[in-house]
């Protein structure tokens, strides 16, 4: 069994801080000191030191370097003899200097973990074929920090951080994967909640628990997890569940009782990913596990110990079975002033994690990363690649990058959205690399984004000036092949760069087709017209026959040449003649005359 603080909390307390590893002196009163540590939270504490002379108007603590903002600051205590327990490890981010009529000046210094670098600056950036535990830490180790990062199940796959700060990403991270953030002196532990674990105190009422209050409450508790992705190769749903799972032996009352108190309800959620872009079964697995933890909270206080920090586990005694035994220690406060220090240890997690959205539309991007909102620019980087980069490794996707996102700008691989689009069918019109087009977001998911469509503007101007009237719309290539549709006109034209042309128009009631030589063929309804500035010929591996059903046929020319290889045949029907303006000669081996 677990010691209790009272073992150690014979004596006088005392109190050390160290400002950049000197001590206060003796002499500097200590009037109170918060320490706030939290799951998920960067730790915090206030100090607030007796500063200086109302009378003499001197506040040399405050106008000293050694407790100027950035220095580094450790807060220690102990009762009588016993050895000093570490309460904070951080540095000093802020002063408040107060004097109040009929006292002297406090000095109050605002404390944070150096883990609130990662907070505050909020920035966009793309991790390639990643997995979550090696992203969660590259963040802290770039920040000069400490992690200790459990592996996560899930598959390498693009992570995209969106205009975010790192924390949040962070949290974001452990959160989907079902793990908590503990943050120590500095240094960043992401494990899984392991409230199963041995207590590191023992606390009993009557004996050292000062103040008591736990709740037990069913509402807002699922019996399943259920998440569903969309795997956009296959073109189908994939669905993973989980069951709440009772963990630990904090209370008496069995889980599947609690669960089952609004009804057996399952948790649906879905998610713009995969299972080979995110675990699926892991978001099921850490949402599920949140259930255990959140059925009983409350509060413990007791003397001063830094023996149980946030993670641990301590057990709880004299105050029945079901609001007894081992509980998960959410955060722990300390409270130190007028020679007292009392810690109070948050029990239970809060069902509402990082991820959780507020109000009836639930969290954006499912809750798993930060998400995009609204449409965002973007300009084509690449069409194709090798596949290594493509999370699709085929050509349904387009490289892009996100001009607002930074310098440089974040390139990310995108969909794209066409009117029509079928298996070995479709509409294949993809912009141009360098070309901007407007990107959107399933779900406002980063991870999960679609071109939308291309834009015209400076540099990237429109083929021809709009009108009001609107009567002419158009498909143009890069080459200057165009097909046009005049509304107005009823007219539809299919033109190359080079001056072929095919006409079909309504508005006189003819097809023309002309090449870039003036060769044409006109259809109307007074006939047709083949026109060429050259030589026209008809040939045929079979017969041509002309004819006219109702008029007459008229060759004529310079000189005209009927041959045959075998025959020739020219008669009429009623008269035939055979005359020339000159000689006429007619001749074979045999002429035959009637």
């Amino acid at each position: 069994m677990a010691d209790s603080p009272v073992k150690n909390a014979d004596g006088p307390l005392g109190v050390t801080v160290k400002l950049n590893g000197t001590a206060l002196a003796d002499t500097v009163g200590v009037v109170s000191i918060r320490v706030e540590t939290e799951l998920n939270r960067v730790p915090e504490a206030v100090v607030t030191l007796a500063d200086g002379s109302v009378a003499e108007q001197e506040f040399p603590l405050t106008d000293a370097d050694t407790a100027k903002p950035g220095s580094e600051i450790e807060i220690s205590a102990q009762f009588g003899s016993n050895t000093a327990q570490t309460l904070f490890t951080g540095i000093v981010t802020g002063l408040r200097l107060r004097i109040r009529s009929g006292s002297g000046g406090q000095l109050e210094l605002s404390c944070r973990d150096k883990a609130v670098k990662l907070t505050g600056l909020c920035r966009t950036a793309v991790w390639s074929k990643t997995k979550d535990s090696d992203a969660m830490s590259a963040l802290v180790q770039a920040a000069g920090l400490t992690a200790d990062i459990a592996a996560t199940d899930g598959p390498e796959a693009d992570l995209v951080q969106h205009d975010c700060p790192d924390w949040d990403f962070l949290r974001l991270l452990a959160d989907r994967n079902g793990l908590v953030l503990a943050v120590d002196a500095g240094k960043i532990t992401a494990a899984a909640p392991d409230p199963s674990a041995a207590a590191k105190l023992t606390l009993t009422l009557g004996d050292d628990v000062l103040d008591f209050d736990a709740r037990l409450d069913t509402v807002g508790l699922e019996k399943t997890v259920s998440v569903t992705g969309w795997d956009p190769a296959q073109q189908t749903a994939t669905v993973q569940t989980s069951d709440a799972v009772a963990a630990g032996a904090w209370g008496s009352s069995a889980l599947s009782d609690l669960t089952g108190v609004t009804g057996d309800r399952t948790r649906s959620q879905t998610a713009s990913y995969a299972e080979g872009q995110v675990s699926l079964t892991s978001v099921a697995k850490a949402r599920a596990a949140r259930v255990a933890l959140a059925a009983l909270q409350g509060r413990c206080s007791y003397p001063g110990s830094a023996a149980a920090r946030p993670g641990d586990t301590v057990e709880i005694k004299g105050v029945g079975d079901r609001m007894g035994g081992t509980a998960y220690v959410a955060g722990i406060t300390h409270e130190l002033g007028d020679g007292h220090w009392t810690t109070t240890a948050r029990l239970g997690l809060p069902q509402g994690w990082r991820s959780d959205g507020i109000g009836p539309g639930g969290a954006a991007a499912g809750g798993l990363v930060a998400p995009v909102p609204g449409l965002q620019p973007a300009t084509v980087v690449a069409l194709t690649d090798s596949g290594s980069e493509n999370p699709l490794s085929d050509s349904a996707m387009i490289k892009v990058s996100l001009p607002l996102s930074g310098d440089p700008p974040v390139e990310i691989w995108a969909r794209y959205a066409q009117p029509y689009g079928s298996n070995g069918a479709g509409i294949q019109f993809l912009p141009e690399v360098g070309d901007e087009v407007v990107l959107g977001f399933f779900a406002d998911d980063p991870a999960a984004p679609v071109i939308l469509g291309s834009l015209h503007g400076g540099k990237l101007a429109r083929t021809r000036e709009a009108t009001d009237g609107n009567d002419i719309k158009a498909l143009t290539t890069r080459s200057g092949l165009e097909i046009s549709f005049d509304d107005d006109k009823t007219v539809l034209t299919a033109k190359t760069p080079g001056g072929h042309s095919i006409v079909l128009s309504d508005d006189d009631t003819s097809v023309t087709v002309t090449d870039s030589t003036g060769n044409s063929i006109k259809m109307e309804s007074s006939g047709v017209t083949v026109s060429s500035k050259g030589t026209l010929d008809l040939t045929a591996e079979g017969n041509i026959t002309i004819s006219s059903s109702g008029g007459d046929v008229s060759v004529s020319g310079t000189n005209v040449t009927l041959s045959g290889d075998m025959g020739l045949t020219a008669k009429g029907g009623t008269s035939a003649e055979l005359s020339a303006g000159g000689q006429t000669t007619v001749k074979g081996a045999m002429v035959m005359i009637n």
